[in-house]
């Protein structure tokens, strides 16, 4: 390996280790923000509570906590997620949450303009640094290249898709546009680094992570099976609004060129679909160096100055049309123009269910639903119910248009799920009348595990049943076996097949060669 390898080889390292840092900060503000819940009930003194893993990590987290003046402090000065938290008391918001929250709110928030300061000034400088360098979605959506490599391997052709690096920009102003009529953000949702974040915070809390897993999956197999690196190219609004913040960076990769070969060996290796040479220096490149990693003769090199002439910037001579500048400024506009109250935005980027701090008690699970006119909150408490013991299960229902609660008796029973066969009836269908403003029940969950609560009412003279998720104790991992025993099964039956492909075209090429060898000697096939 050369010195230029190495050295590139370093900074491959670094950025690897910079996004795995980012998903540790993640990860350790979540269960700073599960101790705080424990501390507040003072259940981080009660054993029962502290057997698991997450206990054992909490017990440390006290220990450390417990040394600074101000313990609370600290608490509060680190929580939320990648899509806008607090780090040492410093708020911090990804510029697409504060451009989504302004355009469903349709007003200006100051202290939230004021928390996307660092990501725009780093972006500024450094460049589109945040999907290159910290988004741990990006981490994993490059291991689709290496699976892709393994499908090759295994004599399975990946699709090949191209779609346009400007359909990020239509989803950054479609999604804006939706937000700013229905008051409702859509990026929240999908986004993969927010998405990411809820994974870690449902996984720590002990909440359900099926649909964000599903998500995640579907890009990784549309990626892996249909179009390389589809996402982070081609849809993400992120990445196109650091991108556009990103114009004026100083910090660009440049090229060479007395040096260059026009060998093209970078091309092939770029996460974007660029080819480095012409395309380094529009605002596509997120300046990961892995193109300077892998030029032979070191003609690619990061570079400091102003932006000079931008010539084809995307890949097969797209640009980002001036209409697109006019239509985000006209979303602009109207977002100013016209303000409204925005529902459903969680300022710390919270799952759309959350625990409360303030209650002195372990966590309380809330999980929303809406059916007809009515808003539906489950809560739970204790947020995982503990095996045999009696687990406080209350419904809130009101009318969104009125503000009246529901007054009328609601019906509910409670099923255990199971990945195969027949679901099993833990609580028997029972009618509940209304009680303070509220339809609460006791359920004691027999064992660990995944169970349904279904809650039954009349809705505008038709009965709705709306499932809530729960998961009881620690459920065991026969489900996780069985599909790990699939998934090794179709790979072994996949590897004996590539297996089989490549030995037979060996024998063939074998073949073919004494079939020449005796057409260009037929003396020797004769003696």
């Amino acid at each position: 390996m050369t010195g230029h390898q190495r050295k590139h080889f370093a900074i491959q390292l670094l950025r690897d280790l910079s996004r795995l840092a980012v998903l540790l900060l993640v990860a350790v503000i979540v269960y700073l923000s599960l101790y705080a819940h424990y501390r507040a009930s003072k259940a981080i003194e009660d054993e029962q509570y502290l057997k698991d893993f997450n206990g054992r990590v909490l017990k440390q987290i006290d220990k450390q906590v417990n040394k600074f003046d101000d313990p609370q402090a600290v608490l509060d000065g680190n929580k939320g997620t990648l899509w806008s938290m607090r780090v040492a008391g410093i708020d911090i918001t990804d510029p697409l949450a504060a451009a989504e929250m302004t355009a469903t709110s349709r007003s200006i928030h100051w202290p939230l303009l004021l928390s996307i300061l660092i990501p725009v000034v780093i972006t500024l400088l450094l460049g589109r640094v945040f999907c290159s360098w910290m988004c741990p979605a990006g981490l994993l959506f490059e291991w689709t290249d290496k699976l892709r490599k393994l499908l090759r391997f295994a004599e399975i052709k990946p699709g090949e898709v191209k779609f346009s690096h400007r359909n990020k920009y239509a989803v950054l102003i479609v999604g804006l546009i939706v937000g700013l009529f229905v008051s409702m953000p859509i990026f929240a949702l999908i986004y993969p680094p927010a998405v990411v974040s809820r994974l870690v915070h449902g996984w720590v809390f002990g909440t359900a992570v099926t649909g964000m897993l599903i998500l995640l999956g579907v890009i990784v197999a549309f990626e892996v099976f249909v179009s390389p690196r589809w996402w982070c190219r081609t849809m993400c609004p992120g990445g196109a609004l650091y991108g556009l913040i990103s114009w004026p960076r100083p910090l660009r990769v440049r090229l060479k060129a007395s040096k260059c070969t026009g060998c093209r060996d970078c091309e092939p290796i770029c996460p974007m679909g660029l080819y480095p040479v012409r395309d380094a220096s529009t605002i596509e490149c997120d300046n990961c160096g892995l193109c300077l990693r892998h030029c032979p003769e070191d003609a690619l090199v990061f570079s400091i100055g102003l932006p000079g002439k931008r010539v084809h910037r995307f890949d097969q001579k797209e640009s980002a049309s001036n209409g697109s500048k006019v239509a985000a400024a006209i979303v602009a506009m109207f977002v100013l123009l016209f303000p409204a109250e925005a529902t459903a935005h969680h300022i710390l980027g919270l799952p759309h269910y959350s625990y409360k701090e303030n209650y002195p008690q372990v966590p309380t699970l809330e999980y929303p639903a809406t059916t007809g006119p009515y808003d539906v909150l489950m809560t739970s408490y204790p947020g995982r119910p503990i095996p045999g013991e009696s687990a406080n299960i209350a419904f809130y229902i009101k009318d969104r248009t009125t503000d009246t609660p529901y007054a009328q008796p609601v019906s509910v029973r409670v099923v255990e799920t199971y990945t195969w066969g027949r679901n099993r009836e833990i609580v028997e269908s029972a009618q509940i009348q209304p009680f303070d403003k509220t339809h609460k029940l006791s359920v004691k969950f027999p064992n660990d595990g995944e169970f349904v609560v279904e809650l039954t009412m009349q809705v505008e003279g038709q009965t709705e049943v709306i499932p809530f998720l729960m998961i009881a104790g620690e459920p065991t991992a026969t489900t996780s076996v069985l599909i790990a025993i699939g998934v090794g099964l179709a790979l072994f039956i996949v590897i004996v097949r590539a297996i089989k492909i490549k030995r037979n075209r060996r024998a063939e090429k074998e073949a073919t060669s004494e079939d020449v060898g005796r057409v260009c000697n037929p003396s020797s096939s004769t003696t």
